[in-house]
């Protein structure tokens, strides 16, 4: 008999087997379906994130801070600042002149958590008339815009389903009073979409600031980012640093993006050198209880090597299926479930998205668990084909 043959036979028995080792078989699946249900869903956390924040960066659009400042909560740039970088060479300007440019604060509003009424913050943004103009992506979607120079704000349609008190007709306790929200607007499902906004020169005079946090100005073409960066650092009056969107996106978020991998990747190491074990031992313990049978298929004439590969396969199925359950259960789940998290780009702000279990998740998931099955079932599979018929009857 061939070895394909002697490997078809030997594992069809072992399959057969299963149901009399039925203890030992579920160790490995149900080893394998905690770590893909688990590390699935933990990585679409780390990537649900780093996509939300990502989504909102355009090439043809720029941040500017001030010099030294890494994010916009430290950087401070003055009024004055704010109108010599709208007149900049290589910022856009619409029909009728006017720079397409929004000099914006950012702050924290308080508010809290529609789930379990936990009290926590969202970014509250002031932003310049150009706003929409500039972020031609966001769109109004309920109610109205709100009227510069009064205590009005809109909200984002991520953070109105997942926070309270930010309805429209809602008043949010901020500064100098109780501020009307009049309107709500969506983008991209980005991290705009998070946020509260109201008229910048209105959160100035409430908050008694004399300083914005940043500027962000429209490109007059993707590659005009070099023009505008020229002519501020070489302007005298300013010091400030000008950064392409979807590169200040990815440096501001960069903290939380390693945390959340540093989580899935942990907590995936740690779950996975489990699922080795388990399939180590389980495996072990089949060659055990399978002793006499093999010993006797090695005496008729079977080959070491198409037992050692048959164990592998036993091991292999084993996995393949704790994988399944694993990915099923974790999309079924998890797969379009929206939450809120701490990593605003601004101060602990909320950061609201969704959870997507892509096809590319689960086939990883179940690439991870096939190879825990064969590296669990590696060893004792290479000690059953080394071992000599007298020492594998000496198991029983």
């Amino acid at each position: 008999m061939n070895i394909l043959k002697q490997i078809a036979t030997l594992t069809a028995m072992g399959l057969r087997d299963i149901p009399q080792r039925l203890g030992n078989s579920l160790v490995i699946v149900v080893g394998i379906a905690g770590v893909v249900g688990v590390l699935i869903p933990v990585l679409a956390m780390y990537l649900g994130f780093r996509a939300t924040i990502m989504s909102d960066g355009r090439a043809d659009r720029a941040v500017v801070l001030s010099r030294a400042a890494t994010t916009e909560e430290d950087s401070s740039l003055s009024r004055e600042d704010v109108a010599i970088i709208a007149n900049a060479a290589g910022v856009r300007h619409d029909g009728h002149g006017a720079s397409i440019a929004s000099a914006e604060v950012v702050l924290a509003a308080p508010v809290y958590r529609l789930r379990d009424h936990s009290d926590v913050s969202v970014t509250l943004r002031g932003v310049g008339p150009q706003y929409f103009a500039l972020r031609p992506e966001l769109r109004l979607t309920a109610g109205r815009m709100f009227r510069p120079g009064t205590l009005e704000l809109m909200v984002g349609d991520l953070a109105r389903s997942q926070f309270g008190g930010v309805q429209i007709g809602d008043r949010v306790r901020l500064q100098d009073g109780d501020w009307l929200v009049v309107g709500a607007f969506a983008g991209a499902k980005g991290s705009r979409d998070s946020e509260l906004i109201a008229d910048s020169q209105t959160v100035l005079s409430a908050y008694k600031l004399d300083a914005y946090s940043s500027m962000v100005v429209a490109l007059d073409s993707a590659g005009g980012i070099a023009s505008v960066r020229n002519a501020l650092v070489r302007d005298s009056r300013l010091l400030v640093t000008v950064t392409s969107e979807p590169r200040y996106l990815a440096s501001a978020s960069d903290d939380m993006n390693q945390i959340l991998r540093l989580v899935a990747y942990s907590i995936g190491s740690i779950m996975a050198l489990g699922a080795l074990f388990a399939a180590l031992n389980a495996t072990y313990s089949s060659v055990i209880r399978r002793a006499t049978e093999m010993a006797t298929m090695r005496a008729i004439g079977y080959s070491g090597s198409a037992l050692a590969i048959a164990l592998l396969a036993e091991a292999l199925l084993l996995a393949f299926v704790g994988a399944v359950i694993g990915a099923a259960g974790a999309y079924w789940l998890f797969n379009g479930v929206t939450i809120s998290t701490l990593g605003g780009a601004q101060f602990a702000a909320q950061l609201v998205y969704s959870l997507n279990i892509t096809p590319t998740l689960l086939g990883s998931g179940v690439v991870l668990a096939c190879g825990l099955g064969l590296a669990g079932g590696l060893a004792p599979a290479i000690g059953a084909a080394r071992a000599n018929i007298p020492d594998l009857l000496q198991e029983t």
